[in-house]
């Protein structure tokens, strides 16, 4: 679960930053981070042109991807407002960009943004560092 949850939050910071985490390391401009999204838009007689790369796309869905199977395990391990909480926000998130996407494919002015790292960054803490004990951990000894 917390290899899950670490590789969503790798994926998801390199996106949300456009990688720019990588670029400001080097030297070679200033950090950005888009810590939350919601656009909504919808319109005719113009050509779309989204804000977004290919790859941060692509890197969008990869986190968001994770980010289900990660908060889906930490869902049966017992963190059930984190765990749920976790798997829907990464669903929109992965809908959000798989509309985005789709611009590269078809043509069409529709674009619906809803995502926000910042609160997946906090989700994936709790879930990490606030991990309930095992079911092994109560074993009661037994008396002879």
């Amino acid at each position: 679960m917390r290899l899950l949850l670490a590789i969503h939050a790798m994926l998801l910071l390199l996106a949300s930053t456009d990688f720019t985490i990588v670029t400001s390391a080097l030297g070679k401009g200033s950090l950005r981070w888009c810590y939350f999204r919601y656009v909504s838009e919808h319109g005719f007689g113009y050509e779309f042109v989204s804000d977004y790369s290919v790859l941060s796309i692509l890197m969008y869905l990869l986190a968001f991807a994770v980010g289900i199977a990660g908060f889906s395990v930490a869902l049966q391990h017992g963190h059930r407002v984190v765990g749920s909480l976790g798997v829907v926000l990464s669903v929109i998130g992965l809908v959000s960009f798989a509309i985005e996407g789709s611009h590269w494919m078809i043509e069409h002015n529709l674009t619906w943004l809803a995502f926000s790292p910042a609160v997946m960054f906090v989700l994936v803490l709790v879930a990490c560092f606030f991990q309930r004990p095992s079911s092994d951990a109560h074993t009661h000894p037994t008396t002879a």
